[in-house]
């Protein structure tokens, strides 16, 4: 078996479609031991982000609050006013990472794990680790290093080889694969659930 590194297969929610301007507005994850593809007991990760009002988001070049994207998500601004901020989130993510990076070194990181990862939740990881409003780490001169420097596990890209010439899907989104696999659609559209 060549990899050892536990799975972080994770997730934001966000106030807008863009992810180089976009605020995070939840985040969950969850760990999946390598050997078994199994998830590791007691592994969750949850919590709701407190987003900067619309004035000091437009002050600090991010995106304000979309009403549409609260709707998607099953938001609300009051909801996310007594949320924690991203900083007290952040860190609490990171050490909920390097939690699972049993030797402690680059190579023993964690790998991700998402749907459009890649695309779009990577960016938003990048962004809060490297670069301004946020800034926040952990980070070295090539750029974010919460997980694995090479690994990345996006199911999107994933799922287009298998799904190509599948006439019965409407496109690869999360909301027909999830329907396409019988998969509850309840809760869609929140961290935890996708």
């Amino acid at each position: 078996m060549i990899n050892r590194n536990t799975y972080i297969m994770y997730d934001f929610e966000t106030g807008s479609r863009n992810p180089k301007t976009t605020q995070p507005i939840e985040l969950a994850a969850i760990a999946i031991n390598p050997r078994t593809l199994e998830i590791i007991p007691g592994s969750e990760f949850y919590s709701l982000i407190k987003p900067f009002d619309d004035e000091e988001a437009k002050a600090k070049g991010v995106d304000p609050l979309e009403d549409g994207a609260l709707e998607v998500n099953k938001k609300t601004r009051e909801i996310l006013k007594t949320a924690p901020d991203i900083k007290a989130v952040w860190q609490n993510f990171i050490q909920y990472v390097t939690s699972f990076n049993y030797k402690g070194g680059r190579w023993d990181a964690p790998i991700p794990v998402g749907f459009n990862n890649n695309g779009f939740d990577d960016i938003i990881i990048e962004r809060i680790c490297c670069s301004a409003p946020w800034n926040l780490g952990p980070k070295d001169e090539r750029g974010a290093t919460l997980f694995h420097p090479v690994q990345n596990v996006d199911l999107m890209r994933l799922m287009f080889p298998w799904m190509e010439s599948n006439t019965e899907l409407k496109s690869l989104s999360m909301d027909n694969l999830r329907e396409y696999f019988g998969m509850d659609n309840k809760n869609a559209h929140t961290a935890d659930q996708d």
